[in-house]
């Protein structure tokens, strides 16, 4: 054989040994990636998981929260509600937290953006008011829970400038529950 053929014959077999450690390397380079992104894969998994409880925080109050309190009275079976902000010793508190402040009281609903709380009285919610027309003008009275009403005050409205059926109405007097009705009613008198 000449020389020529051996060196063609030595390069075959190079280029075989080199494909085939290639081809092998490139396979278990292939499996390597297939075990690593398996291995990340599952770390994706595990920080998901991980993260799905570090999400499972107790909500807060913020500095926005509003606090709205639900008073339920047995003698007159009456609710009263009053709403007020926040203050600011009681921010970024659970509700645990905020119910220590308030022990005395339930929680019917907790959000950051609003905790009711609700408490039962065995008393007369004490807002329970008469409208009537006396010599031409609107008279407020409170009724008690003996049903005996007291004069809380004279108005100066005139019952003459009302609408006939307002008129009608406090002849006959109106009663009402609740402050914040008296004072939209007196409002839209005045008006």
């Amino acid at each position: 054989m000449n020389k020529k053929a051996i060196f063609i014959f030595v390069l075959i077999i190079i280029f075989g040994i080199c494909f085939y450690i290639g081809f092998n390397f490139r396979k278990e380079n292939k499996q390597n990636n297939i075990i690593k992104n398996d291995m990340i894969f599952n770390d994706i998994e595990n920080d998901e998981q991980e993260s799905i409880e570090t999400n499972t925080k107790e909500e807060k109050t913020t500095p926005n929260t509003i606090l709205t309190f639900k008073k339920y009275y047995t003698g007159c079976e009456h609710t009263i509600s009053s709403k007020e902000d926040i203050s600011e010793r009681l921010v970024n508190l659970t509700e645990k937290e905020i119910l220590e402040e308030y022990p005395s009281w339930e929680i019917q609903e907790f959000t950051a953006d609003e905790v009711v709380f609700v408490k039962e009285f065995e008393s007369f919610c004490g807002e329970h008011y008469y409208l009537i027309e006396e010599e031409g003008e609107v008279n407020i009275y409170e009724i008690d829970e003996n049903e005996n009403k007291i004069l809380k005050e004279r108005t100066n409205i005139l019952c003459e400038y009302l609408p006939e059926t307002d008129r009608i109405s406090l002849k006959n007097g109106i009663t009402i529950y609740g402050l914040e009705e008296l004072n939209k009613i007196l409002e839209d008198y005045e008006a």
